[in-house]
This record gives C-alpha cells, structure tokens and sequence, in this order.
C-alpha cells in the first residue's frame, strides 16, 4: 500500500531509494513530497538533476541512456521524470519495469504524476515501484483534517495557528488546501512578534480582511455567538466599509435557513446552518428576509433616515438570538 504523505519524512530518514512515485489528488502536498526528496538526494551528493516531461510520443529510451551515460559534473544524479496523467504507453511501462529491474546504484529516479485512476494504481509499474523503491499516493484532504494540517505547516514556518484559527483558516478557503497554504504564507510574513496568531489575529493579518470577516460575521450570526458577532462588525465598520458585502451574506444565509438548501458549502457551515434552523422556525426566518430588504433599503439611502449599520446590526443580532420556549411560565421560587 503507497504511503501517506507524512509518512515520506520517515522514509527518507532511513536512506535513499533507488526509486520515489508521488502522485495524488493534493498537488500541494505532490510537490512538497518532491522538493523534501530532492533536498535529500542534494544532501546525498545527488548534485545533478535531469528533468523529463513525459508526453505523447516521449522516447522512454532516454530513461536508459541517463542512467548509463557519464556525467562531466555529478558521480551521483537524480533523474526526474513527469508523468502527468499516468497513463504510460505499454513502452513507457515495460521500461520503467526495465529500469527498475536493476536500477544503477548512483541515480535516483523520481516520478511525479497528478491523480492516477484504479486502473494505473494497479498497474504493474506502479507496483513495481513500490516494491523497489517508495509510492506516496495523496488521497484528497477531508476539510475536518485540514486545520490539523495547517497547525502542523505553521509549525514549521516558525508559525504558531492555535485551533479556532486554524480552523477559521481552513473554513474562509473552503477546504481548498493549496488556497489555504497560500493564506498561510501570507500570515508567516504578517504575523506578529513571536509568531503566535489566533482567530482575531488571523482575521487581522490576512490580506483580504474585509471579506474574512464578512465570513466570520456570517458564522457568528449562525453559531449564536455574540461576542464574536459584535467584533466582526466592529471589524468591518473600522475598515470603512458599507454593509454591503455582509448584508449580501446574511440574506444568502437566511435564504438557506428558509429552504435548508445547503448545496455547495462546506461541511462546517452546512453544520452550522442546520443548527441554526433548528432555533426558530420557517417563517421566523422567512420574516428576517423582509427585515433584510429594509437594510437594503437603509443602505441605498431610501430607509426613512435608518442608519445602515444600526439596521444590519439588529438584523444580525435577531438572527442569531436563541429560541425563545414555547409557552414559557413565570418563574418561581421557593425559600
């Protein structure tokens, strides 16, 4: 079974092997497993790298002739080729199993390739590859194990993400890991002294802090939480913005919560909205969407003098407000 790609670390700590396979459905983490192999290889005394894009028509003869053919500049290489798809030609195949029935003790041979359908993963070479030598396959990030990702990542920036960051991290780019990477670089540049960010650090540092939290206002609202509400408008009016993009938001939000149609948001929010639907009913919901469209109004300056940002923030604060109990009593106490 191909290893996952935390795993590559150990295995290059116990030597080089003759041959490195790394494909997947996370390009990120396929390039990073690439560059963590050649700087083992460098570290090795691998000091020449030959790289090869394996395309239509690609001579797979050429994997023969490096492997044997003298260097004027390295003992030791490292011959890289590009798989792409990973579909091989019956010739592409039948050489790579050529090569690797005995491959040459001063080369390593690296293959990267995008995601590999069952059949290529079943496919003589690629076992024979794992046999000789190490298969990495990365297997799509599940987004309730991105923010672990992230906190590990950051780590090795000198970064420090606590949870609810990393967290809000992964939710604002929906799962997408390479997005999520991108956001982190960022902060590496941008974070404080000490290199420690938590959520409202997060939200701070980012480069597009505006839409962050919008976001943030939006989850707030529909988690229930008002102090974070309270600080994500606060966020927001500070920045100099109109209501516009949060009220846009909220009203998409409650749109869902009257129909429950959660279709294409990520596992968190689609939480966090059938959480909410379960507050109030339809047609509270359906009222706040009458209220959305006086904020709307507010905002274009047809309100009757309502402020923008008193509107949205009482449209805010009823949407996230607790169920009321039905039929509740006067409370009584007894001494």
């Amino acid at each position: 079974m191909p290893l996952k790609p935390e795993q590559l670390a150990a295995a290059l700590g116990r030597g080089l092997a003759p041959v490195y396979l790394l494909a997947g459905e996370e390009p990120l983490l396929v390039a990073d497993g690439a560059d963590a192999v050649r700087r083992a290889a460098r570290a090795a005394g691998h000091d020449e790298r030959v790289v090869h894009e394996v395309e239509r028509g690609f001579d797979w003869n050429l994997l023969a002739g490096e492997a044997s053919s003298l260097s004027l500049f390295a003992q030791r290489r490292l011959i890289e080729l590009r798989l792409g798809s990973g579909k091989l030609s019956d010739d592409g195949a039948a050489a790579l199993i050529e090569y690797l029935a005995a491959p040459p003790p001063d080369v390593v041979l690296l293959l990267t390739a995008d995601a590999l359908d069952k059949r290529a993963r079943s496919s003589a070479w690629f076992a024979t590859c794992e046999r000789v030598g190490v298969a990495v396959y990365a297997w799509a990030m599940e987004t309730a194990g991105l923010p672990r990702w992230l906190i590990g990542r950051a780590r090795g920036m000198g970064l420090t993400l606590d949870e609810p960051a990393a967290a809000l991290l992964a939710d604002l780019t929906e799962g997408n890991l390479l997005a999520a990477a991108q956001e982190l670089d960022k902060l590496a540049l941008l974070a404080p002294p000490g290199g420690a960010l938590d959520r409202d650090g997060v939200l701070a540092a980012v480069g597009d802090s505006t839409r962050y939290a919008t976001r943030d206002l939006a989850d707030a609202v529909l988690g229930g939480d008002a102090r974070r509400l309270t600080r994500a408008l606060a966020h927001l009016q500070d920045a100099g913005e109109t209501p516009i993009l949060a009220l846009w938001q909220l009203t998409q939000d409650l749109q869902r919560l009257v129909d429950g149609n959660t279709a294409g948001q990520p596992p968190r929010r689609r939480e966090l909205i059938e959480r909410a639907r379960g507050r109030r009913p339809a047609a509270y919901w359906q009222g706040l969407l009458a209220q959305a469209a006086l904020v709307d109004r507010a905002n274009k300056g047809v309100g009757n003098g309502v402020e923008p940002w008193q509107a949205l923030t009482t449209l805010a604060r009823r949407m996230a407000g607790p169920a009321r109990a039905a039929g509740t009593a006067a409370r009584t106490t007894r001494s």
